[in-house]
Order: C-alpha cells, then structure tokens, then sequence
C-alpha cells in the first residue's frame, strides 16, 4: 500500500467537511464505533471483577476439594486418610467433617438445612467461617442457655437464624429424622439441643439461608456416627490447579474414595458467567454493526460525490486496485480513530471506578458495595481486533463500487 493511496484517503475523509450530509454521517459512524468499543471494554472489564469476585467468595468460603466415599458412606480411621493426604506438598491444611440434612426449630418455627460438623482449628485453616462471621463468636464449645442450661453451639447463616427468629444466646432444637426412635404410637425423630454462637455472612444468600456449623464432636453424637466421619475437606497452595490435584489423590486412593474441586461443585455457575460475558459482548457488538453500516452510507455517499474526482484519479493512471484501496483506507481510517478514541475512553471509565469507586452497589443484594471492574489486555486487543475487521469489511461494498467507475462515464460532462 503506498502513501498515494493513504494521502488521497485522508483528504477524502478531511474534505468530508465540504458535505454536510456525508461528513455528518462520517462523524455519526465514528462516534458509534466509538461508543460501541467504550461500552464493551467497560462493560466486559465489570464480567470480569464480577467473576473474580465470586470465584474468590467460592474459595475464601469453602475448601478447595473435598474426598468422600460413593454414597457418602462413613469414613473410619480418618486419621491414617489424613496423614497419608498430607504428604502431599501442595496441600495447605486438611480436616475432617461430617455433613447431613436436619430440622432446626425454635417453638413453633422450623426450617430445614445442611448441618456440617467441622473440627474447630483444623476447619479454621480449610474453610473461611472464621473471617466471615456477623455477630457473635467463633465458638462451639457448652453454651449456657437463657435458663443456664449448658448446650453445644451452633454457627448458623444469618438468614438462616433469622427465618427461626434466633438471637444470639437463643437455644434451639435440631431434629434429625435419618432413624429416629421407635415409640409405641409409630415414629419419632432423634433431638438435640444448641444454642447460638454466632451468624456468619458467606456473602452469597443460597449459603446463608441454609448452612449451619457445630463442632464435630456433636455433630458425631447426634448422627450417631461414632468415630467416623463423612468426608475430608482441603485447602491447596494452588486454587487455580486444585481440580488436579484433587483427580490425582482420587487415582492415588482409587475405589471407593472420590474427590471433587470447588469448581466442580460449582460448574453451573461457573459457565453461566462464562455465557453471560459472551452474550454481553455480542448484545453491545450490535451497537458497532450499526456503526459499520453508517460507515457504509458515509462511503457510498462519498464515492457519489467523487466521482469526477475518481475519474480524473483513473484517466491519470490510477488502477481499480488504487482505487479499492483508497476507499477501504478512508473507511478503516473512521474505524480506527472511533475505535482508539473508545478504547482510550473506556480504559479511563475503567480506571476511575477502580480508583474512586463512582458506581455503588446496594449490599443487601449484591456481595460486593462497589462495581468490581477488571480490564484485561487480551479482551482489550480483541475488542480493538474485531471493531477493525467489521468496519474494513463494511468498506467493500462501496470501495469495490468506486473501483468500477468508468473515467470517461465519471468525466463526461465535465
């Protein structure tokens, strides 16, 4: 491509101002190019810091894999599993627990949930129940009720006690119904008393209205599971690899052990952000097709007006080539100054909402107050990529119109 073409492409595009309706339209397609290339590095920057921060929820609140048996059946000698599972440099901490379905009740309130048995200091280092408590104390040694009653305590979520109406101190009964005890009359659930330690806040609402926490002690005693336990949770130096480490230790252990990751356990949610980043982004790509078709109003237009000029181009010695190049060169101009213009204006939306935090987020909804935004080099260069290649496609049609001017047609009347 020689600098004829370029400089005639450029005064083609400045000489736009001579025409209002052609320059206007110019004006407007540049400025949907750019609109369109603000919104989405912005608006895929927020995916970003929006999937971060629940990918960092998921692994700050719950363990990084967890081993069970096929079934959940009970695990004896856990300990022996334990030492053998830490011989493995990448494990962090590891720790036993139980977990089960049960009732909780206080008077005439009852809401059913998942209880989980942990032990008190090998859990604190797996899981973080520790960081997120609302009110109350990390604790699950005897309680003293309103009576003085001694209970065990019990962590709930904090919409979870708030369902039952329970305060901190309250007591309240957990009812499991896995075997119960016989009664004359038919069938009667097995009962235990607790009182409320603490509420803790995960920061996502389907955990925080269902998860309760007692030691593993109780929770041994009142699933009558003895010395067993229903699996092991883990924390690993690596997160991101913890899929891997949790299929080799399940290969390592072989039948009938299995382990899954936290990513696993929440693969759902995991491809719905994945899926909601790409439907965003081709929703807000729409903006800059419209932009490309302006582009090519804009050309056609011009190629309308130039025409002699085209001409005069030909009879000189110009070829089709010069031509056709001349115009994609005047259209992918209009795409690439709305395209650097947007993206230099959406990297500074960008960097004002991390530094100043300008869009709030209600609490109470959101886990997060201020709008998380993460740009990334890579969504960055593909927006500028694929804005480019639309608006030099949209330039074809009238590039390869102008190419076909005939001199003498173009000049006739001259």
């Amino acid at each position: 491509m020689s600098k004829f073409e370029l400089l005639i492409a450029r005064r083609y595009l400045w000489a736009q101002r001579r025409n209002l309706s052609s320059g206007l339209i110019a004006i407007f397609s540049a400025m949907g190019v750019c609109i369109g290339t603000w919104l989405l590095i912005f608006v895929l920057g927020a995916s970003n810091g929006f999937e971060q921060e629940v990918k960092k929820q998921l692994m700050n609140k719950d363990a990084h894999f967890e081993l069970n048996q096929y079934h959940y059946t009970s695990i004896n000698r856990y300990d022996t599993l334990l030492t053998h599972i830490e011989k493995d440099k990448r494990i962090v901490s590891s720790a036993p627990y139980i977990m089960s379905q049960a009732v909780f009740a206080k008077k005439n309130r009852f809401s059913g949930g998942v209880v989980f048995g942990i032990h008190p200091e090998r859990s604190k280092k797996v899981i973080g129940l520790s960081k997120q408590m609302k009110w109350g104390e990390y604790k699950f040694d005897s309680l003293p009720d309103a009576k003085g009653k001694l209970c065990k305590g019990v962590i709930m979520g904090y919409a979870l006690a708030n369902r039952l109406g329970l305060n901190i101190g309250d007591k309240c009964l957990l009812y499991v119904f896995d075997e119960g005890i016989g009664i004359s009359t038919g069938f009667a659930p097995r009962v235990k008393a607790f009182v409320l330690a603490g509420t803790f806040e995960s920061g996502m609402y389907q955990f925080d209205e269902s998860l309760a926490y007692v030691s593993l002690s109780a929770a041994q005693e009142v699933f009558r599971m003895e010395d067993a336990v229903t699996g092991i949770h883990a924390r690993v130096d690596n997160p991101l690899k913890s899929g891997e480490i949790a299929k080799e230790i399940e290969l390592d252990l072989g039948y009938p052990f299995v382990a899954i990751d936290w990513q696993e356990k929440n693969r759902t949610l995991i491809k719905w952000m994945d899926y909601e980043k790409i439907l965003m982004g081709l929703a807000l790509g729409i903006i800059i097709i419209i932009a490309a078709f302006n582009i090519i109003s804009s050309l056609v237009m011009n190629v309308n007006d130039k025409r002699r000029e085209i001409g005069i181009l030909r009879a000189m010695g110009a070829t089709r080539q010069s031509i056709l190049k001349i115009f994609v060169l005047e259209g992918f101009l209009i795409g690439i100054v709305g395209s650097t213009v947007g993206m230099l204006c959406g990297l500074l939306t960008c960097y004002l909402q991390m530094k100043f935090g300008i869009i709030q987020l209600p609490g109470d909804v959101y886990f997060v107050t201020v709008l998380p935004v993460v740009p990334t080099v890579r969504d960055v260069i593909g927006v500028m990529i694929i804005t480019n290649i639309l608006c030099s496609i949209a330039t074809l049609v009238p590039a390869f119109k102008a190419s076909r001017l005939n001199p003498v047609d173009a000049i006739r009347y001259e």
